[in-house]
C-alpha cells in the first residue's frame, strides 16, 4: 500500500485516506509497526482530513500506536478529522484519550514547542 508520510525533524505525519475498516487497517497497521520500530524517537501525527470511517480494527490501532508512544515519552496527536469521525471518537468516549487538533499545523506547532 505505501504509506504518505512525511517526516520534519522529529515529527512524522502520517496522511490516512478512505475507509479505516478491518481489511484497510490490517495493511496499515503493519507499515505503521516497522516506522515504529525504525522512528523511535519521533511523535507522530496521524492527519485524519481524507478519512471518511473508523471501525474498531481503526479505532484499534490508534490505541495501540498511543500506547507504545507514550511508554516511549512520544506523543500521537490526531488532526484535521471530519464531523463523521470526531462523532465516531465521542460515541466510543476515545476523544479524551487523545489530543485532537482542527489543523496540521496547530499539532506540528504542538510539538514543536514541546
Amino acid at each position: 500500500m505505501g504509506l504518505n508520510l512525511i517526516k520534519n525533524e522529529n515529527i512524522i505525519i502520517v496522511y490516512l485516506r478512505g475507509r479505516l475498516d478491518i481489511h484497510k487497517t490490517e495493511e496499515i497497521e503493519k507499515e505503521i509497526n516497522l516506522l515504529l520500530s525504525k522512528e523511535k524517537s519521533s511523535h507522530f501525527i496521524f492527519n485524519l482530513k481524507d478519512v471518511e470511517y473508523v471501525s474498531s480494527s481503526g479505532l484499534r490501532l490508534f490505541v495501540s500506536v498511543i500506547t507504545l508512544l507514550r511508554q516511549r515519552n512520544k506523543q500521537l496527536i490526531l488532526c484535521s478529522l471530519n464531523h463523521s469521525v470526531r462523532k465516531i471518537l465521542d460515541v466510543v468516549e476515545l476523544n479524551g484519550l487523545f489530543r485532537i487538533f482542527k489543523t496540521e499545523n496547530e499539532a506540528v506547532e504542538f510539538l514543536s514547542n514541546e
